[in-house]
């Protein structure tokens, strides 16, 4: 997690070796995650091409008070995402049937989508790094734990408080 951070600060200072150093660290499994997402393995590279361009772009906004340098990447996806929705682009086309309803539905209703993004950025710090990659980001919750350096049972504390807080404010 340390190491993530400063190889943010020296791609906020330009170093192509630390970007693909990054990269190689975290690309798979950032793919993986569009890929559950989009569920088109064409439209998640070109997601996570959006997100690394971002990352070497906006580096020097990371701050380790809004979270591990992995939340942060998967904020960003996340974001490319919702803005794909918003401006009427596929985002998974090859979902199943049973899927279809409720990703037509997010898509379709701007201000759902919206719910949910404030839903997210109503948690704390610690429970929406915890959701971001453990629920978000395909970690499992071991490895969730590890990367935010916290015992198993705090992070599934963490998770289920913030899937609580989040249900209670979207059925409000």
């Amino acid at each position: 997690m340390e190491e993530d951070g400063a190889l943010l600060g020296a791609i906020a200072r330009g170093s192509k070796a630390a970007f693909q150093s990054y990269y190689e660290r975290h690309a798979g499994r950032l793919l993986g995650y569009v890929l559950r997402v989009t569920r088109d393995r064409s439209l998640a590279e070109d997601v996570v091409q959006e997100v690394f361009t971002a990352i070497w772009q906006k580096a020097s906004s990371y701050h380790a008070a809004q979270g591990t340098p992995l939340a942060w990447m998967y904020r960003i996806a996340r974001n490319k995402l919702v803005d794909r929705w918003r401006r009427g682009l596929p985002v998974a086309p090859g979902a199943s049937e049973a899927e279809r309803p409720v990703l037509a539905l997010v898509q379709a209703d701007p201000e759902l989508s919206m719910s949910l993004e404030r839903a997210l950025e109503g948690l704390s710090p610690e429970q929406r790094q915890a959701v971001e990659l453990a629920v978000l980001g395909g970690y499992t919750h071991e490895e969730a734990a590890t990367e935010l350096a916290v015992p198993l049972g705090t992070l599934k504390s963490r998770i289920r408080m913030a899937l609580r807080h989040m249900r209670a404010l979207l059925t409000e």
